[in-house]
């Protein structure tokens, strides 16, 4: 990515808004660039480990692709038939359309009942 493609964004406007030199966005791009080559992936068997419901949420226009929320959910025991005796699994993936990764807080009230289903829905016993 290069900052002139954030330009015009919600991150742009708001950081021209608000930062004391916001003539200076090149740099704060360049550096979370920087920043961000050091984020080491978590490794499959991290994500597996993980015993607790988990509730995955992305946009459909996210920067997180869903194929990798889809490739995570079944590492974390999701994408099984639930109509099965085994049941659904404990955790959960929303994918919501016509959403990218900042307008998903645009989409509160959906969140929130989401949210809410999933904290409020039994936890199955492995």
């Amino acid at each position: 990515m290069k900052p002139e493609m954030m330009y015009g964004s919600p991150w742009y406007e708001e950081y021209t808004r608000i930062a004391p030199h916001p003539e200076d966005f090149d740099k704060l791009f360049a550096k979370k660039t920087q920043m961000d080559k050091q984020i080491k992936d978590l490794p499959a068997e991290a994500i597996r480990s993980i015993k607790g419901p988990t509730l995955l949420i992305i946009g459909d226009s996210d920067l997180v692709r869903p194929e990798h929320a889809v490739e995570m959910f079944r590492l974390l025991g999701g994408g099984v038939f639930g109509d099965t005796p085994a049941g659904l699994p404990n955790s959960q993936l929303a994918i919501l359309p016509g959403s990218s990764h900042v307008t998903l807080v645009d989409r509160a009230d959906w969140l929130v009942s989401m949210i809410d289903a999933f904290l409020e829905a039994p936890i199955k016993s492995e």
